[in-house]
């Protein structure tokens, strides 16, 4: 019985067959619907995870701790700027205050550069699972084991976020010396309007 093998010809045409049906409709930015139904299917268990294990709570804490430490910080600058220079008035202090808000403006914008919490777990979780092994997360984390599972993450989080921001101000400490450096600066009369 003789069987068919394939000559290096069919070969080819086969390549072509797969390569056309395949990476065609990828290259052209056409998805099979199959495959767009599967991403959104694996989105929606994504989203469902996200949501159980506090994600949005965890943001909000997040963003809540951060509001504090840059006001506290912010009110420290303020109150080193009054005492080291009491005397400080019209003109003079208005380029003070005006440098002080380029300098807070500059630590928000660098605290707010960073991609949400959400959105970087999102994008971990769909390329890092399957949606089998996503359907055994949501399973877990709907138990009580994983109820408690995701508290204690919470927990362990929100005292990794106020590390995190105590290394950030101190990071920011270099910062803040050269700011008074500018400002001795300009209360010295040597300064220009810029940090």
């Amino acid at each position: 019985m003789a069987m068919f093998m394939p000559t290096s010809r069919v070969r080819t045409s086969y390549a072509a067959l797969i390569m056309s049906c395949v990476c065609v409709p990828l290259v052209s930015g056409v998805i099979p619907e199959g495959a767009a139904a599967f991403e959104n299917a694996k989105s929606v268990k994504v989203e469902k995870l996200l949501t159980l294990i506090r994600v949005a709570e965890l943001e909000s804490e997040y963003d809540a701790l951060t509001q504090k430490y840059v006001s506290d910080y912010e009110q420290q600058i303020r109150k080193s700027i009054v005492s080291t220079y009491p005397d400080l008035k019209g003109e003079k202090k208005q380029q003070i205050e005006t440098l002080l808000e380029v300098f807070l403006k500059d630590m928000r914008k660098s605290i707010g550069q960073v991609e949400t919490l959400h959105d970087h777990l999102k994008q971990a979780y769909s390329s890092n699972f399957r949606e089998d092994e996503l359907d055994r997360l949501i399973a877990h984390y709907s138990s009580p084991l994983g109820e408690k599972d995701a508290g204690m993450k919470k927990s362990a989080a929100i005292e990794y976020n106020k590390m995190w921001t105590a290394q950030f101000m101190n990071q920011y400490k270099a910062r803040v010396e050269k700011f008074f450096q500018v400002i001795a600066l300009v209360v010295r009369g040597k300064g220009k309007q810029g940090a």
